[in-house]
């Protein structure tokens, strides 16, 4: 299935230009790399939605929505999966930004005199889920788009 390098849409194989976007997509590797069915079926839902951006998310049911917004591989590996995804760059970012939303919320539970409760545990939560939130986009990212970056 081939995806345009410039915003993820499908292209078309018997046209010049992505539909979407308008970029040229006459280049000989438009076909993603051999992977499993279960990222196939990962990136063809992303495709669903528009991309990475997912414009049209609402075009998803719930069940595809959860396919697409959750990894359970990332919740529980966190940045060692990101880093054997290939995306140990974006997994030190949501480290640090993880790092600066648990240190937020315990400041704010602790100020509220809720530090010392059940909110205070789960605070530790926002990491692994914001590792599992955030993997398949950046895979899709990554692999489609060829975007490696920090962010």
């Amino acid at each position: 299935m081939p995806f345009c390098q410039h915003c993820g849409s499908q292209a078309s194989e018997t046209t010049d230009f992505c539909y979407n976007c308008g970029a040229d997509v006459t280049a000989a590797a438009l076909a993603l790399p051999a992977m499993s069915a279960a990222w196939r079926t990962r990136f063809a839902l992303l495709h669903k939605a528009g991309g990475a951006a997912m414009p049209q998310s609402i075009e998803l049911t719930l069940a595809e929505r959860a396919v697409v917004r959750f990894n359970l591989l990332a919740f529980v590996l966190g940045p060692v999966y990101y880093a054997t995804m290939g995306m140990w760059k974006k997994g030190v970012s949501l480290a640090l930004l993880a790092a600066l939303l648990v240190l937020l919320a315990r400041a704010l539970l602790d100020a509220a005199g809720l530090a010392h409760t059940g909110l205070g545990v789960m605070a530790y939560l926002i990491a692994p889920l914001l590792y599992a939130s955030r993997a398949n986009i950046d895979y899709f990212t990554r692999v489609v788009l060829h975007d490696d970056g920090w962010v």
